[in-house]
């Protein structure tokens, strides 16, 4: 089992939260941002002054006006203000979504709500994030350690059978059975066979699935499960903004639409993700954005770039974190650590939203 719910978002390690944005769900522009400082986190509002001044050992980003913080060896959660609105009495915590999060207390998690109430209990071995309602939860069964899923009120709407799973979106979840991937609704019910080999939550959808073993190839079905674009890459991502990112044979990365088509006619080193309209890319050595039509609208310069939030995208500049705006305008100057293992992480994250 690969236990794909205890994915980075659930710990509060150093160097795996700096440098990033707040979520869609956030107010644009209201909730502050999270930068490394020296070898501390604090945050920063959109101009790059200090929202508060309290630093923190870890901290993860704001996710519907809260963010977990470590105080001392325990996590809590602070408020816009830097008020810690939530004690710090959990070994670890996660973001809130869809109005909860889950806490670990001893070796077991559970779910509190925004006003720090344990609403349900901590007797998981591991949990992911709401999504649609319902969240993926592990738990030991008579033949092993088993996926189920709880709804809010710590109801088990799936019990605990699957091998593997992942998060619901647009009304399914693909899960695990045995060693074959497949999908189910949220009563729990099966309704695309498990016959892949591997296989991604839907998105705009389409859900990315692998074929013909571990080094077979992906490709991209529909909700009917018949197979929308031909299984022929290496690797791919979700899709984002209409586009997806696919590695072909040759070893490049190339976007494609909804109908397998190149979008954009060449082909890059890394898999370009596009977020509000911008994908970086890397040419030279060096990272800059471009559109969909593959328009280069700012130029390679960078060391290292991210995604586009909210109207802004980190970037890396000699060893330093800045964000610059659509145009390239760097609009919060490099003066904040940089950390390349979030951006794994904060890829994983958006795509959870809506």
């Amino acid at each position: 089992m690969t236990y794909r719910i205890v994915i980075l978002l659930l710990l509060l390690w150093p160097g795996l939260l700096s440098c990033q944005l707040d979520e869609k769900s956030a107010p644009k522009g209201a909730a502050p941002i999270l930068v490394k400082i020296g070898d501390r986190y604090g945050y920063i509002d959109r101009t790059g002054q200090r929202a508060f001044q309290q630093t923190f050992d870890h901290a993860a980003i704001f996710s519907e006006g809260l963010a977990a913080v470590r105080v001392g060896d325990k996590d809590g959660f602070i408020d816009v203000t830097g008020k810690l609105a939530i004690p710090a009495r959990f070994d670890s915590a996660s973001i809130f979504l869809d109005g909860l999060a889950a806490v670990k207390t001893g070796d077991r998690w559970g779910y509190i709500d925004k006003s720090g109430k344990m609403v349900i209990d901590s007797h998981f071995m591991a949990t992911f994030a709401f999504t649609e309602g319902l969240a993926s939860v592990a738990v030991v069964a008579k033949d092993g350690i088993k996926l189920g899923y709880v709804d809010k009120e710590g109801k088990l709407a799936v019990p605990p059978q699957f091998d593997d799973g992942s998060f619901f979106s647009e009304g399914v979840a693909p899960v695990k059975m045995g060693s074959r991937y497949g999908y189910i609704k949220k009563s729990g019910k099966l309704v695309i066979a498990p016959a892949f080999d591997d296989a991604l939550p839907f998105r705009q959808g389409l859900a990315a699935v692998k074929v013909n073993g571990k080094y077979g190839n992906w490709g991209f079905i529909d909700k009917s499960g018949e197979m929308k674009i031909a299984p022929k890459y290496q690797n791919v991502t979700m899709f984002n903004d209409g586009v997806a990112a696919a590695k072909s044979s040759d070893g490049n990365w190339y976007v494609i639409d909804k109908y397998g088509r190149r979008a954009v006619g060449r082909g890059f080193a890394t898999p370009p993700i596009f977020s509000e309209g911008r994908a970086a890319f890397k040419e030279g050595g060096k990272w800059g954005y471009l559109d969909k039509s593959g328009a280069v609208v700012i130029a390679p310069q960078f060391d290292a770039a991210s995604m586009f939030i909210d109207g802004l995208a980190p970037v890396k500049v000699a060893d330093k974190c800045g964000f610059v705006d659509p145009a390239g305008k760097m609009v919060i100057a490099p003066e904040f650590e940089w950390a390349p293992n979030i951006l794994e992480q904060y890829v994983w994250y958006h795509s959870m939203l809506p």
